[in-house]
């Protein structure tokens, strides 16, 4: 019962090292190398207020052989991998992560208008087509410069006001930029919906 408990408490020191390794390593494809943004970004302050730069040194760091099993399904999530490739790794069962499948990818647009949300389904097709290709390297959650690498402005989007959306949601932000785009650019007799 204590192994439900503490899955990897009993898993060798070199299986934790490298389960710590492939953890930072994550971390650091994740678009975070210092602990403190990643422990603001991904986990739950601590009582003070303060992120929890304690817990990610001591996974990353092998620091400690105890952790409950929710701490270390919500560090998988923080990781964006799959929780039982994190136990697999620790026990010397497996020697890589599995990175988190990304949200399935199509899904209701943000917004209610049918019309709006037809003239937005291509272009939210291809960009979660690219959305998926980053997600197949292990990128699960790209920077405005990985998913548009050939449009600034679609970047700048991305990150900025796009950041503070869930991905799938950023998506279809997206997808409605350049819509409205199209439509300008094609004149005023295409502009009969409105942007």
């Amino acid at each position: 019962m204590a192994a439900s408990l503490m899955p990897i408490e009993g898993a060798p020191a070199e299986g934790r090292e490298l389960l710590g390794a492939l953890l930072a390593q994550r971390r650091k494809e994740l678009g975070y190398t210092h602990w403190p943004a990643f422990a603001r970004d991904r986990l739950p302050l601590t009582p003070q207020g303060n992120p929890n730069t304690r817990l990610l040194a001591d996974i990353e760091k092998a620091y400690r052989k105890r952790f409950p099993e929710p701490t270390l399904r919500h560090l998988a999530q923080a990781y964006q991998v799959d929780y039982q490739s994190l136990i697999d790794v620790a026990h010397l069962r497996a020697s890589a992560l599995v990175p988190q499948r990304p949200a399935a990818p199509a899904g209701d647009p943000p917004f209610a208008d049918p019309a709006r949300a037809a003239g937005d389904r291509s272009h939210f097709d291809e960009i979660n087509e690219q959305r998926f290709a980053l997600a197949a390297k292990g990128i699960l959650d790209p920077t405005g410069a990985q998913m548009f690498p050939d449009d600034a402005d679609d970047a700048r989007a991305w990150d900025g006001i796009g950041a503070r959306l869930p991905i799938r949601d950023r998506v279809w932000f997206i997808a409605d930029l350049r819509r409205r785009a199209a439509t300008r650019n094609a004149g005023p007799e295409a502009n009969s919906h409105g942007a």
